[in-house]
């Protein structure tokens, strides 16, 4: 009986080491299931990347169709274009029209300094007043600024008939002070670099540019509205 229970004992532990376990995954599998899903992860968060410095690397604005038809009613809408296109942020006419007077203030002081630079012909008058008649006009165009930023300030909308004339005025008056330094230098027989030529022809169109727009600031308003 005893060698029978003995049997009978070891037939419950060879029952129990028979039974089969449930198969681990092989670990290859699971290597390959850790591989996919680490890359599933890594495309998602280089996908989140690329949009995120997409958002930020993308140029802040294209120069809009209105910039073209502002610069369109003026004599030089290569230029006026050109000088306004990277400074941009506001569409609208009134907008424009701010700016390209402030790049035109820049560009005219900057050509009234490059004429009290020339030291190399210091007997030359036409230089001198050259520097003063840009500096005025530098003095003017900031006034028209001064004029729609003080209007601005109070409100409503600033191109009254009064303002809109006054900048007229003001940027008549600095165009009169460009073309009295171009006939003086002829007229003396001066002759400058082709750098201050060339910054010469830039302010002179850029006055221009701006005298153009704001004569036509209605009409655009209407157009562009």
């Amino acid at each position: 009986m005893e060698s029978i229970n003995t049997l009978k004992g070891y037939d419950k532990v060879s029952d129990q080491e028979n039974q089969i376990p449930s198969p681990l995954p092989k670990p290859s599998s699971r290597k390959t299931l850790i591989a996919t899903v680490s890359t599933v992860s890594i495309l998602l968060i280089l996908a989140v990347v690329a949009l995120t410095a997409g958002a930020f690397t993308r140029p802040s604005h294209n120069p809009p169709n209105s910039l073209k038809s502002v610069c369109a009613v003026t004599r030089y809408p290569q230029t006026c274009f050109h000088a306004l296109s990277s400074s941009l942020n506001e569409s609208d006419p009134a907008s424009i029209l701010e700016l390209s007077l402030r790049i035109t203030s820049e560009k005219v002081s900057t050509l009234s300094m490059s004429f009290r630079s020339i030291d190399d012909m210091p007997e030359e008058p036409a230089v001198k007043d050259c520097a003063k008649l840009y500096a005025d006009a530098a003095s003017q165009l900031n006034e028209t600024l001064l004029e729609i930023e003080t209007k601005k300030k109070k409100g409503g909308n600033w191109m009254t008939e009064k303002v809109v004339g006054d900048v007229k005025t003001w940027i008549s008056a600095a165009m009169t002070d460009g073309e009295t330094c171009s006939d003086g230098l002829e007229e003396m027989g001066t002759v400058v670099g082709n750098e201050i030529k060339n910054e010469m022809v830039t302010a002179n169109q850029m006055m221009s540019v701006c005298l153009a727009i704001v004569s036509q600031i209605k009409k655009l308003l209407l157009i562009l509205h």
